[in-house]
């Protein structure tokens, strides 16, 4: 995104809920996020290193993340 911080959809095409997870090394981040819920509205917290999260059948989870210091690394 234009502000360094990155949009991220977490899928399920299965037909029953699942835990789905991003790691930050997998984004070329490093540290701890700031995680909200952009469907929600809603900020989920800090987290390190990665953030996961139920996503229910056919359904996606979309959350926007930025680090807690100002420059992506």
């Amino acid at each position: 995104m234009e502000d360094g911080s990155k949009a991220i959809g977490l899928f399920n095409t299965g037909e029953i809920q699942t835990n789905v997870m991003v790691r930050w090394s997998d984004l070329g981040i490093k540290g701890r996020c700031h995680v909200r819920d952009l469907w929600r509205q809603k900020n989920l917290g800090i987290y390190e290193d990665k953030f996961e999260s139920d996503v229910p059948r056919h359904g996606v989870v979309l959350v926007r993340i930025y680090l807690t210091h100002p420059s992506l690394q």
